[in-house]
């Protein structure tokens, strides 16, 4: 008896140590917009799911996994960073849901006020956010925020990344209306849209290699830069290397043939380049985690996000 007794309170000590290990099965998130703006995530993370050292967040309906990488100007991986090896965070992202995937806004639309997006990621109960598209500095191409339809101006000057009500991501390469018809004639029902770009990985697999300045993205130019691809039924990588304005080490940055290499080497076939340079930030547990030695802070107009679906107010 002494021994169950025993066996009882180990038991009880495990589920108080680990809070989040947590069954899946979670209702999605209802609620997309509010006043035609996009609604905040109701649940806020549970501080004791953020795995130490910024490794990222687990709680049963979420997972979240962080990991930093060093990479030579060739696109080889190397062991330790030195000055001109660029550090790289690879960020594996897992949802139970769709709803979980979500956009939120400097302020409402069309406002083009902007702001830090640890402020965003702090008012939407965000997990994990990341920068967008700025969508907000332009007039032109198609955006959609957590279904809702912002504006609609195709326009071929750069690619469309569409992200449907199951996650899935589609892209328009160039965006056009016709593309565009075509997806909502096959039944797609579009919850985000970026237009930025562009997807750094053709449809043959290989990685991208010309490039022009119409996107207006610095293809040539060293920097800090960040991807987000679909590497699975509702998993997604995105990566985010450093640039030239840090200064533990004086990181290289990349172009964006060589992001599109790297891309490659980490076995995406898919990789859509998103607002890059200072724009470039990643918050986890309410903070800035990438390029902690850059002092530059820069406002923007809207960002990525993941919820939890786990209840905890």
């Amino acid at each position: 008896m002494k021994h169950l007794s025993r066996i009882l309170l180990m038991l009880l000590a495990l589920a108080i140590a680990l809070p989040c290990a947590a069954e899946t099965g979670y209702a999605p998130i209802d609620t997309w917009l509010v006043n035609k703006q996009p609604a905040p995530a109701p649940y806020k993370p549970n501080p004791d799911c953020y795995l130490p050292d910024n490794a990222g967040y687990e709680d049963g309906s979420l997972s979240i996994r962080v990991e930093t990488t060093y990479w030579t100007d060739d696109i080889k991986q190397v062991e330790t960073q030195t000055d001109g090896v660029t550090a790289v965070m690879a960020i594996r992202v897992k949802l139970s849901d769709p709803t979980q995937f979500r956009t939120a806004l400097a302020s409402p639309y069309p406002s083009k006020q902007i702001s830090r997006v640890e402020q965003m990621a702090a008012r939407n109960n965000a997990v994990l956010a990341i920068n967008g598209d700025f969508f907000n500095h332009h007039d032109s191409g198609i955006a959609y925020r957590n279904g809702r339809k912002m504006r609609f101006n195709a326009n071929n000057l750069r690619e469309l990344l569409i992200i449907d009500d199951q996650g899935d991501f589609h892209y328009l390469r160039p965006t056009s209306k016709k593309g565009w018809d075509a997806f909502e004639a096959a039944g797609g029902v579009a919850l985000h849209t970026y237009w930025f770009g562009p997807n750094l990985i053709l449809e043959n697999g290989e990685p991208m290699t010309t490039f022009t300045n119409n996107e207006n993205n610095g293809p040539w130019m060293k920097a800090q830069r960040m991807v987000i691809g679909q590497v699975g039924k509702l998993e997604y990588l995105i990566l985010c290397c450093e640039g030239p304005e840090s200064t533990d080490y004086k990181d290289q940055g990349f172009t964006l043939a060589q992001m599109a290499k790297l891309c490659v080497a980490f076995g995406m076939d898919n990789a859509y380049n998103l607002d890059g340079g200072s724009s470039t930030t990643v918050v986890l547990n309410g903070q800035k985690i990438n390029s902690p030695s850059n002092p530059k802070r820069r406002e923007v107009g809207d960002c990525i996000y993941f919820a939890t679906l786990v209840p905890n107010n």
